[in-house]
């Protein structure tokens, strides 16, 4: 495995012209050639080639249409999204917030919303605001009977029985219902840092610890759909903190934003959060680097026991945690490199999560693209740059370079 990057994060990836295409006709509704170019700044030639590349998908149609009341001239194409493809919807409910992506059935990510929801809003109003996240991707409006089927990612042990219902009952299509952190996973796996990956695992560090498993390019459940519960292996047999789950010292105890700043507070540290914290480590404040180190070599021994079980190509790791740096990242990549096996370390392969707080909702429209027969979202060209990064010190390998020793 290659040495982790020690500050900077990942570059944001730069859209291509059809990204950019789609995302324009997606936002504006409806649109000329000459407007995408003056929209965008790309060359008439580069708008053009775009257009007729999306036109022949059948992501976006043409409309020829007279500009003047009298119908005189030759006519302007408009150019909407093709109102007859199918769409599916990707949705994650956090504490609050609400994100919803939308795709087409060629699995073309079409874009990426959210809206910050008052802790008092209710599951209906919820999933209100949800639909009309949607319906602005869509470029205004859901055409009835368009939408093949959503996704909803969800935290927590919510079953989430009530919203399947009520976001079936207002969007009239198939819903399935999973945990954010598996759809995460799935989310990178399909447009972000692992794509066409069909092994990996995942961890996400933020105010709880999540995972998911992916294995010959399946999400793996279980049979209690319990599957990817990284935060509650065990960690600390002697002297654990409690649980939420009930046990004693479960990784979440340890390597949680909220149980790292736990830690740092009571060795006499004031940082108010996670950025506060990667500050004093960048600043050799002992003690910051001190936790760090400590939470880092946590998860690096519960991710190298699980790759040597599973034998993943790809580990992403992701979460606001990650943002402190090295600080966490190298000793976590040292007791990952120790304890891991050399036939599993020589085709291991440890990467930045790229999709942030993105990767639930595109995981969400992944699965009920795969559940309902459209084409393996891994293949997918057109998957817009997200609209944040999850910031992080493990080397991002790209399909051209795998970081691989």
């Amino acid at each position: 495995m290659p040495a982790p990057e020690s500050s900077p994060a990942p570059a944001r990836r730069k859209p291509s012209s059809k990204e950019m295409v789609l995302r324009l006709v997606s936002h504006h509704g409806s649109v000329t050639r000459a407007q995408l170019m003056d929209l965008s700044g790309l060359p008439r030639t580069t708008v053009y080639d775009a257009v007729a590349a999306l036109v022949d998908s059948g992501a976006i149609t043409t409309e020829p249409r007279a500009e003047d009341g009298r119908g005189r001239g030759r006519p302007v194409e408009r150019l909407t999204l093709n109102p007859g493809r199918g769409q599916f919807v990707g949705i994650e409910f956090t504490r609050r917030s609400t994100r919803v992506a939308l795709a087409n059935d060629a699995c073309q990510l079409m874009g990426v919303r959210s809206a910050e929801e008052p802790s008092t809003a209710g599951r209906r109003e919820r999933v209100l605001t949800a639909h009309r996240l949607a319906a602005a991707l869509a470029g205004g409006s859901l055409v009835p009977g368009a939408v093949k089927g959503v996704g909803v990612g969800i935290g927590g042990p919510d079953p989430g029985v009530e919203v399947a219902h009520l976001v079936r009952e207002r969007f009239a299509a198939p819903v399935r219902v999973e945990r954010g952190p598996r759809l995460a996973a799935l989310g990178e796996a399909t447009w972000g840092a692992a794509a066409g990956e069909p092994d990996l695992l995942s961890v996400s560090l933020s105010r709880e610890v999540g995972g998911g498993l992916i294995q010959s390019g399946a999400l793996v459940r279980g049979p209690y759909a319990t599957a990817g519960e990284l935060g509650h292996v065990n960690v600390e047999r002697e002297r654990g903190r409690p649980c939420h789950c009930g046990g004693h010292g479960c990784l979440d105890t340890v390597a949680s934003s909220r149980a790292v700043l736990d830690r740092y507070h009571a060795c006499g540290g004031l940082a108010a959060g996670i950025a506060d914290l990667a500050a004093a480590a960048r600043d050799d404040d002992e003690a910051a680097r001190r936790v760090l180190a400590e939470t880092g070599r946590a998860v690096g021994g519960v991710l190298a026991a699980l790759a040597n079980t599973f034998a993943p190509a790809v580990i992403v790791v992701g979460g606001e945690l990650t943002r402190t740096g090295a600080a966490l990242m190298d000793p976590l990549k040292q007791e990952l490199t120790e304890l891991v096996v050399p036939a599993v370390r020589a085709h291991l392969s440890l990467r930045a999560a790229t999709l942030g707080t993105t990767a639930t909702a595109c995981g969400a429209v992944a699965l009920v693209a795969g559940a309902t027969g459209a084409r393996t979202a891994s293949r997918s060209v057109d998957a817009p740059a997200p609209d944040d990064l999850a910031s992080g010190a493990a080397t991002t390998a790209r399909s051209g370079n795998t970081g691989r020793p």
